[in-house]
């Protein structure tokens, strides 16, 4: 083998060893997250923690409910309003004397008078069963519907977890892709401009945008139903899966 290409063997793998050296780290350590990324478990069943979240959600909806208050107070001493009725009238009682010293007396008294209708009241009477149907109606109502915005805001979760776990191994399959093209080439196009041209990378960002909306919604919807604002339901969930951790 000659001097010269002897050099030429040596300059080749110095330039190799240096394109090694120069790989860009980001890309390297997306590679890795590749290969050491664990998904999420998914839920397949409601579980024990979901039911009990569930009873505290009812039992906050119920106590901030108007309808289950009005049924509930239906069954009380306003439903007797109409039967009773009393009457306050003031009288005044003035007495002479034939004294010298003492002419006349004046004195004041207030009588009440209480009347109960007898009809009414058997009215009201007959109409305590069907109140009190109504009142464990309005309740059971109130849960159903707790129950509806609670598994449509965890489906609603899930379908965003989902949707994140495809986008990122997308993007990480994108950036192996764009690592081997770039030792290859030694040529990087632009991020935005090799995303926007995968029509996999467009379909993935619309769904994670989707499934984020939803996710959102649910939220508000269930917030709404149970008489909380968001934040509040946001920290009560938190809350219990710490507690039931």
């Amino acid at each position: 083998m000659s001097y010269g290409s002897i050099v030429c063997l040596y300059s080749w793998k110095i330039a190799l060893a240096i394109a090694l050296i120069n790989l860009p780290l980001p890309a390297l350590s997306e590679k890795k997250q590749l290969n050491n990324y664990q998904p999420q478990i998914l839920q397949t069943e409601i579980s024990d923690r979901d039911l009990k979240i569930i009873e505290q959600l009812v039992a906050i909806a119920q106590r901030q409910s108007s309808q289950v208050q009005e049924a509930k107070a239906a069954m009380g001493w306003s439903a007797f309003t109409d039967v009773l009725s009393v009457e306050f009238s003031p009288s005044q009682t003035n007495t002479n004397y034939n004294l010298p010293d003492v002419t006349s007396e004046s004195q004041r008294s207030f009588a009440i008078a209480m009347t109960i209708d007898p009809i009414k009241l058997l009215n009201i009477i007959q109409q305590l069963p069907v109140r009190k149907a109504r009142w464990h109606e309005v309740k059971q109502q109130k849960r159903v519907a707790v129950v509806q915005y609670y598994l449509a805001y965890l489906q609603a979760r899930q379908a965003t977890k989902i949707a994140a776990y495809r986008m990122q191994q997308l993007a990480l399959v994108g950036a192996k892709t764009e690592l081997i093209g770039s030792v290859k080439s030694q040529v990087t196009l632009p991020d935005r401009v090799s995303q926007m041209a995968n029509p996999d990378y467009v379909a993935a960002a619309t769904e994670m945008l989707n499934t984020n909306a939803r996710d959102r919604l649910a939220l508000e919807e269930l917030a709404a139903c149970v008489g909380l604002s968001s934040q509040a339901t946001i920290t009560l969930l938190e809350a219990s899966n710490l507690n039931n951790e």
